[in-house]
């Protein structure tokens, strides 16, 4: 299975990266491989996570880092609609679904 990003939760991954390598050298590398660690569960398991959303939107959550990837799978490929820090308001997300 493929997977892209809509471009909101694209930036948001960015900035994610940015954020932690400009707090420590390195560790920015330490976020992607978590991240992409999560991501290829969700592409090898998509159904298996929890379900958040009425149109199909799942969560999973990073280890150690406060952030979740939030995704549904369309037409086979898996769509990530955010990559959201735990503090950010729930569900503002939302307003990217196109149903």
């Amino acid at each position: 299975m493929n997977h892209d990003f809509l471009p909101e939760a694209e930036a948001e991954y960015l900035d994610a990266i940015r954020f932690y390598e400009d707090r420590q050298l390195g560790l920015g590398a330490v976020f992607i491989v978590e991240f992409e660690n999560s991501l290829r569960l969700a592409l090898d398991r998509p159904q298996a996570w929890r379900l958040v959303h009425d149109s199909g939107v799942r969560r999973i959550g990073l280890s150690h880092f406060p952030y979740a990837i939030f995704y549904r799978v369309i037409v086979g490929s898996l769509q990530i609609t955010a990559v959201a820090h735990h503090r950010k308001k729930p569900g503002y997300w939302l307003s990217r679904l196109i149903t």
